[in-house]
């Protein structure tokens, strides 16, 4: 579950060698094959120096304690890495995400875990975002219009969604928070491009389904699946990312295959188009971003963390598309 990270988005300045007890409030499933736990730190204390924090992108060394729940046989293999798909203005409360494998924490974590085990955690990772989407006095050095408007790409692939998810939930939150002081004047833009095997394998459509519904000229979602849907669905009670899928109540736009060049062309594309290609006469974002709108500039950030190859792929397309201004604005992280 371990991440490696190249190159930096932004130094994380959280000392990673202190640990914080927490306690688990509730498991849920997320998709057949990850669950989320949400937890509360014991005793926060926000203004201390050694006090849990972190920022968006970053993970957390996760050590369950002794419970009648968890006894590890194998003491050296009672630590697991798991990254945090909330933001900091959730504390105490934060939210993890967790794969479910062999690995005897993360074994424990999506199947034996209760509410009321406690947990040891302390936070790492550089692959970070620091919620900078311009200021009201001065352009942000990554604006590539001048108009101190950033233009941030996402990039995911299967679980690589969890440390973006807590970016784009900091993003929407910074932007919002900014709009309304400029009065209402628009401000930063995003997207994200998010690859699965299938659809039941997507994780937190609701919650992106709902970002993308209050906002849709600010901000879209392209989920695209590369195999074929399982034969057995989880129902919607079971599965919260199925809920809009099952449904078909979304502003997602959905498709099938791998994100590619045409794909990440159009996306920088949308990112850069005020005009009435990105948004509509009515003020609404089009349901589906039109693949003719490649007449990309450049996205000022990039931000991508998906299986083995894919940063490796994302970073050929976008620097040798000239899609950002240096291999600097992108950001990625992967597994080992």
């Amino acid at each position: 579950s371990y991440l490696v990270q190249a190159p930096p988005a932004q130094t994380c300045s959280i000392e990673t060698m202190v640990w914080h007890r927490a306690t688990i409030l509730s498991r849920r499933q997320l998709s057949p094959t990850v669950t989320g736990l949400t937890l509360q730190i014991i005793n926060h204390q926000p203004t201390n120096n050694n006090g849990f924090t972190f920022l968006p992108g970053c993970w957390v060394d996760f050590r369950p304690l002794p419970s009648s729940t968890w006894d590890p046989a194998d003491v050296d293999k009672c630590i697991g890495g798991y990254s945090l798909t909330s933001i900091p203005a959730s504390l105490p409360q934060f939210e993890l995400a967790i794969q479910s494998s062999r690995h005897p924490v993360a074994a424990w974590a999506t199947a034996r875990a209760l509410p009321n085990d406690v947990v040891d955690v302390r936070v790492g990772g550089t692959f970070t975002y620091d919620g900078d989407v311009g200021s009201k006095d001065t352009t942000s050095a990554n604006d590539n219009n001048g108009d101190g408007h950033q233009r941030l790409l996402f990039i995911a692939g299967g679980v690589g969604i969890n440390p973006l998810f807590s970016m784009i939930r900091q993003w929407n939150a910074d932007r919002t928070t900014e709009e309304r002081r400029r009065n209402g004047e628009k401000t930063s833009r995003a997207m994200l491009l998010y690859s699965c095997g299938t659809m039941e394998d997507l994780l937190f459509v609701p919650q992106l389904n709902e970002l993308v519904g209050e906002r849709p000229d600010r901000f879209r979602v392209v989920c695209t699946t590369t195999r074929r849907h399982r034969q057995q669905r989880m129902s919607e009670e079971q599965h919260d990312g199925g809920k809009f899928i099952a449904s078909g109540n979304t502003c997602i736009d959905f498709r099938e295959g791998r994100i590619d060049e045409t794909m990440v062309k159009t996306a920088v594309g949308w990112l850069n188009d005020e005009s009435e290609n990105g948004i509509m006469a009515s003020g609404e974002a089009p349901s589906r971003i039109d693949d003719r709108n490649e007449n990309a500039i450049v996205a000022d950030a990039v931000y991508v963390c998906g299986p083995p190859g894919m940063p490796e792929s994302m970073m050929k397309i976008l620097t040798d598309g000239s899609l950002v201004r240096s291999d600097e604005d992108v950001h990625f992280e992967k597994w080992w």
